[in-house]
């Protein structure tokens, strides 16, 4: 044999013991690898196996609201609920949600593979989880079993193997009509029938293509982007979802122009009846809030409110039955200065109230009578001598940037008069800020953090807590005393009564007048009624 046929026969006896010993590596490394992957694909299935999928047909429950005493008092999220069937969803509807949230809806088995691997790869350049390729029917799932973890691949995998339980008990007919009726859309709208009477009066087989649109677009953002919050951001995520049917073909540009240019026909918030009680209205803002941050929106919860249910109804009947010229406003709220709850709110005369309150979003001047105590309090702290009505001398012993910066620590965020004008308690200010400004004295210079919700309890778990805080405003030897403990006086143009209660156990504010303000015409036997009327409720 010749040198050369050796080396040609060492050569290919060498690169099979290498092949052999890499398909033995490999062999054994899959087999090492298979192992734990079938395992934890057990443990996930098992664990999915733990979910009762009865809920995602289920009817969410209503969440109910109690008062600080216990007392039953309103329900939210859930009362009244109709869950519509998928028969009258619009077929426009149905387009742009699965343009906008899931294109192969009716292609892929619960998990769009293709989706996920994009998202995988994205999420490993941004070394975050920044994507997460959830198809409708992982959001389904989501939603209706509350997997409130932050993002992580242990949550995405038990999503995913619900998911595939999901798809195989229901048809895609039934997953796309519990996911319309479960999703939130904003501004305490829980599923699709709620959100289109709530926004626009019909139901949800009369919407027109624009507001199909503008439905699925808020779907992401539905707190933040609820087009009676900021409708400029509810139009652009609509426009965003009509771009991406033009994107996909499913219309042409001149269609979705068309459908820009229709009108919205947007219900007022404010021009009919929302809700039947004041303490019930009042709760859905910061509500919606706590719930948006802890993710819960489909219901079945246990509010403890900081609202007395008895002192709500003392103010609620005090203003029903309180005579006023016609087209006069009223709105009164009370604190409990010990540690900010806010006991009841009226913002309006009407019995059942309107979007709109004026004991929250209105701010209007005070006047002199109702600033003394205020100005008495800053001067204090700069080491003056309050001079007891007559709250310009007072005022005058300081200097107007420093007065303004003192008596924003009490909370006020709005308009500060100039000069005199200041002192005579040309300050517009909310119910809300007056009732803690007042606490902010009672407490010895510490301002309550007002709250209306204490505690979010399901099945008797506690979700949240929030308990009494204060921040430090003013030193303890600016503590002013207060007499007497009614307070009332018109504001310096003579268009807003002010009218307060004050005790160390609760604060009453009341303001009188027109919404376009104007010269109030209010006789003593009315100022004597309030007087009482605000009496009994403190001694309650």
């Amino acid at each position: 044999m010749s040198w050369s046929s050796y080396q040609r026969e060492s050569r290919w006896s060498g690169l099979a013991r290498f092949l052999k010993r890499a398909w033995a590596f490999s062999w054994k490394a899959c087999l090492t690898l298979l192992v734990p992957i079938l395992l934890a694909i057990a443990w996930y299935a098992y664990q999915a196996n733990q979910f009762d999928l009865a809920d995602i047909k289920r009817m969410p429950a209503r969440t109910v609201l109690i008062d600080r005493e216990g007392v039953e008092y309103g329900t939210i999220h859930g009362a009244n609920r109709r869950l519509v069937e998928y028969e009258e969803v619009p077929e426009f509807l149905k387009t742009s949600l699965f343009a906008r949230e899931d294109a192969r809806f009716m292609e892929h088995e619960g998990v769009d593979l293709f989706g996920l691997a994009r998202a995988t790869i994205r999420n490993i350049k941004d070394f975050d989880f920044t994507q997460g390729a959830s198809t409708l029917s992982m959001q389904l799932a989501r939603n209706t079993y509350d997997l409130r973890e932050k993002k992580s691949l242990n949550r995405k995998f038990l999503e995913i193997a619900l998911t595939y339980r999901v798809e195989a008990e229901f048809s895609k007919n039934e997953i796309l009509t519990s996911y319309l009726n479960r999703i939130y859309f904003g501004s305490g709208c829980n599923g699709i029938e709620e959100a289109a009477l709530t926004y626009f009066g019909t139901p949800t087989a009369d919407l027109t293509k624009s507001q199909c649109a503008l439905l699925v677009g808020i779907i992401r953002a539905p707190h933040a982007c609820s087009p009676w919050r900021n409708l400029e951001g509810a139009l652009r995520q609509r426009d965003e979802v009509l771009a991406r049917l033009v994107t996909t073909e499913a219309i042409s540009q001149n269609k979705a122009d068309q459908i820009k240019a229709s009108p919205l026909n947007l219900r007022d918030p404010d021009a009919e009846r929302i809700e039947t009680s004041h303490g019930t209205r009042v709760l859905r803002r910061p509500l919606e809030v706590v719930l948006s941050n802890s993710q819960i929106t489909t219901g079945g919860l246990k509010v403890i409110t900081s609202i007395d249910f008895s002192v709500q109804q003392a103010l609620e009947e005090m203003i029903q039955n309180l005579y006023l010229p016609i087209g006069c406003q009223m709105a009164a709220l009370s604190i409990d200065p010990r540690n900010g709850d806010v006991l009841g709110v009226v913002g309006c005369r009407e019995k059942n109230p309107t979007g709109f309150n004026r004991a929250l979003d209105s701010r209007r001047d005070l006047g002199p009578k109702m600033i003394d105590p205020l100005i008495g309090t800053i001067a204090l702290e700069r080491g003056h001598l309050p001079i007891s009505g007559n709250p310009v001398a007072t005022g005058r012993q300081l200097q107007e940037q420093d007065a303004i910066q003192l008596l924003s620590r009490f909370g006020f965020e709005g308009k500060f008069g100039l000069s005199d004008d200041l002192y005579r308690g040309s300050l517009s200010v909310s119910l809300l800020e007056l009732a803690t400004a007042y606490a902010t004295i009672l407490q010895q210079g510490s301002r309550p953090a007002a709250v209306f919700v204490r505690e979010l309890q399901h099945e008797e778990k506690a979700l949240f807590r929030r308990p009494p805080s204060f921040y430090p405003a003013f030193s303890k030897h600016a503590r002013l005393e207060v007499t007497p403990r009614h307070l009332s006086g018109m504001s310096l143009q003579k268009t807003d009564l002010w009218a307060a209660a004050l005790s160390e156990e609760q604060i009453i504010v009341v303001w009188i007048g027109f919404d376009r303000p104007k010269k109030l015409q209010i006789g003593e036997d009315v100022s004597e009624t309030l007087r009482r009327d605000l009496e009994n409720i403190l001694t309650k």
